[in-house]
């Protein structure tokens, strides 16, 4: 076999010559291929996701391990991570994302938490092709959400061309676990069993990290289809529990779920992490199909598998939770002090590689602190727009574009209320959770700005982050932690490799500003076809803490006469990066905000909506203050309209701008003067009109501009089309 077949390139491969001390066989070679591969190894990103910070008073578990985990409280935990299954889910849509969901819940899992939450961050493309797939992965994520019993309770989506041919499809998934409760990857000691449960081994997925997610793609993928794996929720539910409850008797040395490469990646990180040997009999391992070699064995990514390390003395007390259960298991192989990985056939030695070679010895491209101080002081020309004149048209096509328009034919799929915890879902733009037990609850948002780092990635990973923090601050939440999906194309090039510097770089600089732990999260490069790459796009996923999550802070208004107040940072308009310059212009950088500016705005407004429980609050993002409006006006209880008075001579950019620190509030007027008093020192509090009888939204400008409730509803929910 050669190098290239795994996806090693010729130096990657005389390196591995030189380690061994020897050529290694077909299996060693597979075995480097995956370990050693993009998605594995992370060889082009770990070096610049060092910047990001990983501690905080509130982090119990940071990078390193299956999942991060934050504190609640003195009792309970919450474990929470994003992932991605890009390229499956472009090759076979709904399993694609199916299986997607079900790696992320496996990895909550392995960290001893119960899953509660899912959370989408979804981009598609525009062609006809693209329906396809967004209709295959919202059916996967629904599927397979619904049927293991975890509601998807937020989340998000966007549309652009350039995603025609690589979509995204990062899922976040939260658990609770009990405070003082640890179990991990890194506790293997020698003589103990390794024992494998779930699904009987078979051939899906084989080279599913080494040449699915770690290459481009080219004019076909029907050959990839056997790369991609295949979901039963069914088996995970079964396969969770008998976890779970294996978990909870503190008899087990570690916890290893089977993902990206199967048993090789599974084995070789845990006897890595635990600083270990392990013998692994693959004779023992139930296999599905029949006449499968070692390389299939090894290198298969069949779903519902997880791997746990217990000692002979704690078998007894493991093995009947399992049973109980009705999972398949099979002892695999044992823990040494030896630190080999060591691979037989009925004792007929397969392969022999050191767990630190394959697990720790990849070559890591170094990271450029040059780029990062380049993008960080860069100054993007903004588009000097001329003063626009507001268009009634341009704005409903703004309303009702792809990146605005209602996502309720996607989250109406998704089981958004079972486990009964669900205060707020999917129709509000966080997801807001009780925690049983707690009179604390969770807060969760999720965040990925393509746009905006289309043309400065810095700026998007600033906004990115930027944005669930904002989200959670209009709650009065603490943040907890959050997670990353960074999504790129091929990073062998020097474009590439410099936007995925300067979105790192600014997820960086806005998480250290904000005081908030980065815990872990995932990579996905090579998203990429026939050398269009898509955008630079992170993902960002936020938990925290929820002073009281049965009362959340309304995000519209509820009665007439309360004043319309808009917040912002009083700096100069800018279009830049928004739907309105998407759709009327060229796209230019979005504007970079001032973080420390920022940072004290979202203490005031977390402070001001525990204080004054008679305003509603909503952060504007997509489609500016005109969209904002339009949200809320058709999530009133009543049926009552707004009337607002924007500069006529600076209208359009006013009502579309998206630039951070925006925000649109509803206060009874004997508490407008105490909000604009709270931020005067740090941002503007327009007070730009009231709530009226008349079902409409009336815009003052240079002249009226009228929206009948029924318009804006149609253009907004109605006019989906997709």
């Amino acid at each position: 076999m050669n190098f290239k077949e795994v996806g090693l390139t010729q130096e990657e491969f005389e390196i591995i010559q030189k380690q061994l001390g020897r050529n290694p066989n077909d299996l060693e070679l597979g075995l480097f291929g995956v370990l050693w591969s993009e998605h594995c190894s992370y060889k082009s990103s770990k070096s610049v996701l060092s910047w990001l910070p990983h501690t905080g008073r509130a982090v119990v578990q940071g990078p390193g391990e299956n999942a991060g985990v934050v504190e609640l409280n003195d009792e309970i935990h919450v474990a929470f991570k994003v992932e991605s299954h890009n390229h499956p889910s472009y090759v076979e849509p709904v399993q694609g994302a199916a299986t997607g969901v079900g790696g992320i819940l496996r990895d909550i899992i392995a960290m001893g938490a119960r899953p509660i939450a899912l959370a989408d961050s979804l981009r598609f493309g525009t062609d006809e092709s693209s329906r396809g797939i967004q209709h295959g992965v919202v059916e996967g994520v629904g599927q397979y959400g619904n049927a293991i019993g975890i509601p998807t309770v937020t989340g998000e989506v966007a549309y652009s061309p350039v995603y025609d041919k690589n979509p995204l499809v990062n899922v976040m998934a939260v658990g609770l676990l009990s405070g003082g409760h640890n179990v991990n990857a890194k506790g293997a000691r020698p003589g103990s069993y390794l024992v494998l449960l779930g699904q009987p081994t078979g051939r899906d997925g084989i080279h599913g990290a080494s040449l699915l997610a770690s290459q481009d793609f080219g004019n076909a993928t029907e050959h990839m289809r056997p790369t991609v794996q295949v979901g039963d929720p069914f088996m995970g539910k079964m396969l969770m529990e008998a976890t779970l409850a294996a978990i909870a008797t503190n008899k087990l040395d570690a916890v290893q779920d089977l993902g990206a490469a199967g048993l090789s990646s599974s084995v070789a990180e845990l006897a890595y992490r635990s600083q270990v040997g392990a013998i692994l009999r693959l004779d023992l391992v139930p296999c599905r199909e029949q006449g499968m070699t070692p390389y299939e064995i090894m290198l298969s990514e069949t779903q519902e598998r997880m791997l746990l390390v217990v000692s002979p003395g704690n078998w007894p007390l493991v093995e009947p939770l399992i049973q109980h259960w009705e999972v398949p298991y099979s002892i695999i192989g044992e823990i040494t002090a030896d630190p080999r990985l060591v691979i037989t056939v009925r004792d007929d030695i397969q392969a022999s590689v050191p767990p630190e070679l394959l697990a720790g010895s990849c070559p890591i491209r170094p990271a450029n602190p040059l780029w990062a101080e380049e993008t960080r002081h860069k100054t993007p020309a903004l588009t000097p727009f001329r003063p626009l004149t507001l268009d009634s048209e341009q704005a409903l096509a703004v309303l009702g574009s792809m990146d605005c328009r209602s996502r309720h034919p996607i989250y109406e799929r998704y089981d958004s209320m079972i486990l009964t915890n669900t205060v707020w879902g999917p129709s509000h733009d966080l997801a807001i959770l009780r925690v049983k037990g707690s009179q604390e609850g969770l807060a969760i948002a999720v965040s990925g700005p393509g746009r905006y780092a289309a043309v400065d990635s810095y700026s998007g990973g600033v906004a990115a982050v930027s944005r669930v923090v904002g989200l959670l601050a209009s709650q009065g939440a603490e943040v907890l932690g959050l997670t990353d999906g960074i999504n790129a194309g091929n990073p062998d090039k020097d474009e590439v490799f410099r936007d995925l510097t300067g979105l790192i770089a600014g997820v960086a600089d806005a998480s250290k500003t904000f005081k908030v732990p980065v815990t872990g999260g995932n990579v996905s490069l090579h998203n990429e076809t026939r050398g269009e790459s898509i955008w630079p796009t992170v993902v960002i996923g936020a938990v925290g803490r929820h002073p009281h999550p049965l009362h959340p802070v309304l995000d519209s208004p509820w009665q007439e006469e309360m004043d319309v107040v808009h917040i912002h940072l009083g700096e100069e308009w800018s279009l830049g990066g928004s739907v309105f310059e998407f759709l009327f212009h060229k796209l230019s950088a979005y504007p970079r905000p001032e973080l420390e500016r920022l940072d004290a705005l979202y203490q005031a407004l977390a402070d001001v909506t525990q204080k004054m429980p008679s305003c509603a609050i909503r952060m504007i993002g997509q489609g500016g203050l005109f969209v904002a409006l339009a949200k809320s006006l058709l999530n009133m209880s009543v049926p009552s309209g707004m009337e607002i008075t924007v500069p006529a001579e600076d209208a359009v950019r006013q009502l579309f701008s998206e630039a951070s620190g925006q925000f649109l509030m509803f206060c009874d007027p004997t508490t407008t003067s105490g909000v604009a008093e709270a931020v005067k020192s740090i941002a503007q509090a327009d007070v730009i009109g009231k709530v009226v009888p008349d079902s409409e939204l009336i815009i003052r400008a240079r002249r009226p501009y009228r929206f009948a409730r029924t318009t804006l509803q149609k253009v907004f929910r109605d006019g989906y089309g997709g």
